[in-house]
């Protein structure tokens, strides 16, 4: 039976691009290297969390269809934004959404969507 998930695969014309951008610029930590160039890379808050797993576009190794939108948590918008900002992430102010929390968006260079979160749904 499924124990667990282990995380999101994603396929992307540029690994190494794709894994720098989200640990350093997102401050996304990298749990595995990959294979080489970053192929097969996991990008996760501990070992066991699940993850982003990178995976070359051109390889076709793995099937990913549409775009994708990847949701993260944040204790505080505006400091995350202020760090995202200084750190070259193009982005605008975070904002109360209806739900009551407040939301923060940016895109990849991949052009996923990302979206961060403050406070509970």
């Amino acid at each position: 039976m499924i124990e667990g998930l282990e995380g999101i695969n994603i396929a992307v014309s540029n690994p190494e691009a794709f894994v720098r951008f989200y640990k350093e610029q997102l401050g996304v930590p990298l749990m595995f290297e990959g294979h080489g160039n970053h192929v097969g890379a996991k990008l996760a808050f501990s070992r066991h969390d699940p993850g982003i797993i990178v995976w070359d576009k051109a390889s076709g190794d793995v099937a990913t269809h549409g775009p994708t939108e990847f949701v993260f948590r944040s204790a505080d918008l505006d400091k995350t934004y202020e760090t995202l900002k200084f750190n070259g992430v193009a982005i605008q102010p975070p904002f109360l959404a209806d739900w009551g929390g407040k939301e923060l968006r940016c895109a990849d260079p991949e052009g996923n969507s990302i979206l961060i979160l403050e406070g509970a749904y």
